[in-house]
């Protein structure tokens, strides 16, 4: 099992329950001091935002998550804060903690300007409000609960409320706490403060998109102990996956590749990129300069010969092996995998020789970018994945991948050789297309789809999209936080694929060399947005910020 340093666990509404009893049972305090904690968190944050006199609103629903929307909103009144709770659910009983709290509120108004609505009689539009807490149903969320239609009405009237700050009390109502899946309306928090830990909805896609800044109140919870008890709580649990951490840059910080003074290019790695055909030699241009921006030592690149002058042009520090087949006389005029086909009898001893040394010789290979319609890949995969230390499958490899039956073989017969595990990187649609029965489990939970397709087939999945997932065979599951919506452009792959490439090939720990090449590039595309905007940024100007990346991780620059 390999954890990476400075990666909490992040947590559900059963690990929270969890938590809860055992900080009541070890520490001899009764629950409603948790409630109280929690309810102060939220009552720092608007005193921090707002002003004595300003018209404050909780949403208060049924459960803790409510108690937590009474606790604050009686807190707020002892500031000056004009304070009006919207009883979600007057007809339902609450739990004890809560049940206390909300008769303290009632009990507050003989002395307080606080009032009570109930959400028949209540019309948002005749009242302005500076700020609206959102205390409906917390991790009490899930898909399989839709949210009714009175409160999908409520929270459409909350969202469209211009110049209000809108604060979500744990996990914004209408995401999934153990997924990130999000019902047709959530509420769009402009800050979310959380408790204990991260929710796994808070960092994970879709949910991520609509929690505004992240606040962790701890509650009293020590870090170490954090630790020790969700370890207790997913062996109690026999969960068939760890709980999903997420990669941050304190996280990823600690995997600096030292370049000591006397050093030289072997002491960083070699990595070899195959991929290109005609007209698509962008893409294999593009991994290869972001494997350049990771420092690798050296940098080979195996391409059809019709393209070996378009990669000289942009990239002389390359390494170039071109096709020894002359692909020019092709009848559809276009180029296959950079490779050889060692299959080809017409191919000399030599070539076929030089081919060989050339992936025993590299610490990395990552195939598939601008590769097209090639057959090389599927009749030689079985050849590649056994001969080299490191493998990356990116785009068209991960295509041709989807067309073999039982591929997973391939991977699993790696593992069985005491080799390492290859990373997969596909996006949503390639990774449909490669396990076709887990596309339902995908919609509804990316990180249990992503960590069963690692299980099942002995690799390592980095599913692309907003909030990157990487899942290891092993169990464990990683969320990336970096990145932005600049980054849905074509080519954004491929950078991830040379990044992917590069680091692989440079560290000893595979597993914190995905995570590195993963989080580096989200943070790419973070540093340039600051300069060139999301409409601005480009795949190929992303490696020119890597100097900014190394400087923001605090690494020797």
């Amino acid at each position: 099992m390999e954890i990476l340093n400075d990666s909490l666990p992040t947590i559900n509404s059963a690990s929270q329950k969890y938590l809860d009893q055992a900080f009541v049972d070890e520490f001899g305090l009764p629950s409603i001091v948790l409630m109280e904690q929690a309810a102060s968190a939220v009552t720092e944050l608007i005193l921090r935002l707002g002003n004595s006199g300003q018209k404050v609103l909780f949403l208060a629903g049924a459960g803790n998550n409510g108690g937590d929307a009474w606790t604050s909103a009686r807190q707020l009144t002892a500031y000056g804060f004009e304070v009006s709770v919207l009883d979600i659910f007057p007809e339902k009983s609450l739990p004890s903690d809560a049940a206390q709290n909300k008769n303290a509120f009632i009990k507050s108004l003989d002395y307080t300007n606080g009032r009570i609505f109930q959400l028949q009689k209540f019309q948002l539009s005749s009242e302005p409000y500076d700020f609206i807490v959102d205390g409906i149903m917390g991790t009490g969320f899930n898909l399989a609960r839709p949210l009714t239609q009175d409160i999908i009405f409520l929270l459409e009237l909350v969202n469209a409320c211009e110049g209000t700050c809108r604060i979500a009390i744990d996990i914004p109502t209408g995401i999934d706490s153990a997924t990130g899946a999000c019902d047709q309306v959530v509420f769009l928090a402009d800050y979310t403060v959380t408790f204990s830990a991260l929710k796994t909805g808070l960092a994970a896609e879709p949910g991520c998109a609509y929690t505004g800044e992240i606040i962790v109140a701890l509650l009293s919870m020590q870090r170490s102990w954090l630790e020790t008890k969700l370890i207790d709580f997913s062996k109690k649990s026999n969960l068939d996956s760890f709980l999903p951490r997420v990669l941050t840059l304190d996280t990823i910080s600690h995997f600096e590749i030292e370049r000591s003074e006397l050093s030289h290019k072997g002491n960083y790695g070699k990595t070899l990129l195959i991929g290109g055909s005609a007209g698509m030699s962008g893409a294999i241009i593009l991994a290869l300069q972001a494997a350049h921006a990771t420092g690798v030592g050296y940098s080979y690149v195996r391409v059809p010969r019709i393209l070996v002058a378009d990669l000289l042009a942009v990239s002389p520090e390359s390494l170039i092996d071109a096709i020894p087949i002359d692909f020019s006389d092709n009848k559809d005029n276009t180029a296959s995998l950079a490779a050889l086909d060692i299959k080809n009898e017409t191919a000399s001893i030599a070539a076929i020789d030089n081919w060989k040394k050339l992936i025993a010789e590299v610490d990395s290979v990552a195939i598939g970018p601008g590769a097209g319609q090639a057959e090389w890949l599927a009749d030689n995969l079985d050849y590649i994945s056994s001969a080299t230390k490191r493998l990356i499958i990116d785009a068209d490899g991960l295509n041709y991948l989807a067309e073999i039956e039982n591929w997973q073989d391939v991977f699993q017969n790696r593992v069985l050789k005491e080799m390492e595990p290859a990373i997969l990187t596909p996006h949503p649609g390639e990774f449909k297309r490669l396990a076709p029965d887990l596309a339902e489990l995908l919609n509804l939970d990316r990180q249990a789809a992503a960590v069963e397709l690692a299980k099942r087939s002995s690799t390592i999945i980095v599913l692309k999209g907003h909030a990157t997932v990487l899942a290891l065979p092993s169990g464990e599951i990683y969320i990336n936080s970096s990145g932005n919506q600049s980054l849905a452009k074509a080519g954004s792959g491929d950078v991830l694929t040379g990044l992917l490439s590069g680091f692989t090939a440079q560290m000893t720990n595979q597993t914190e060399a995905v995570a590195l090449a993963v989080f580096f590039h989200g943070l790419l595309a973070d540093i340039a947005v600051a300069d060139l905007g999301i409409r601005g940024v480009l795949p190929g100007k992303l490696p020119d910020y890597a100097a900014d990346a190394y400087e923001k991780l605090g690494w020797q620059n």
